[in-house]
Order: C-alpha cells, then sequence, then structure tokens
C-alpha cells in the first residue's frame, strides 16, 4: 500500500457507514482524519481510536449540515483544530459525504423536513 505523506483529510458524517469506511482506507494509506458526526458521539468517538490505531492523527466535529446557519462556526472551529492539533491551516481532502434520508410518503414531508433535505445534500 502506497503512503500518501502526511496529509489531512475532512470527511463528513465520517463517524459510521461509508464514511468510516473511507477513513479507515485513507488512514492505512497514512492520511490523518477530521470526521463529523451529527449526533452519534460515541461512535465518532470509537472511529478516531480506530484510526488512531492505524498511527495516524485523527479527530472529530459535531456538525449538524441541516443547520446551514452553523456552517460558519464549524469552519473556524475546523481551522482552530487544524492549527491546534497539527500546527497546520489548511487541509488536502473533503470528502463530503453526510447525507440523510428519509421514508417519508410525499404528501407527509413537511417543508422543514424538506429544507433540512436541501440543506445537507445541496448547500453545504
Amino acid at each position: 500500500m502506497a503512503v500518501l505523506g502526511s496529509k489531512i483529510a475532512l470527511i463528513t458524517g465520517g463517524n459510521r457507514g461509508l464514511g468510516k469506511d473511507m477513513a479507515l482506507a485513507l488512514a492505512r494509506k497514512g492520511v490523518d482524519v477530521v470526521i463529523t458526526f451529527r449526533s452519534q458521539e460515541a461512535s465518532a468517538h470509537e472511529t478516531v481510536r480506530e484510526i488512531e490505531s492505524l498511527g495516524r492523527k485523527a479527530a472529530a466535529l459535531q456538525f449538524d449540515l441541516s443547520q446551514f446557519k452553523t456552517l460558519d462556526a464549524f469552519v473556524a472551529q475546523f481551522f482552530a483544530l487544524l492549527e491546534k492539533k497539527w500546527g497546520v491551516q489548511n487541509f488536502d481532502y473533503l470528502i463530503h459525504n453526510a447525507g440523510m434520508g428519509a421514508t417519508v410518503p410525499m404528501e407527509k414531508v413537511t417543508e422543514a423536513l424538506f429544507d433540512d433535505f436541501l440543506n445537507v445534500h445541496f448547500k453545504t
């Protein structure tokens, strides 16, 4: 397996499923990883521990992409983390994996649910 060097990836929705799989795969290739999670903090910290067990640096930040108004605060928190943990002001990869699904019949979709869906999938 080729080592990519001391790169840093940000993976939204990296605490479980495909996001977690991608985070671990990148860590195995020598990439440090920051993951985001919406609500499952325990699984996010477990993913961080798994990444660190592979010899890479990792961190988890809470970020609810359905709340678009929190984007600026998240960006500031993310760049503060990069500076504190890695001593850098940039990162190398963005994998925008976070998503949401809703198995709601069309006639029961609310405007709020539709807004959340648009925020997560199209605005961020």
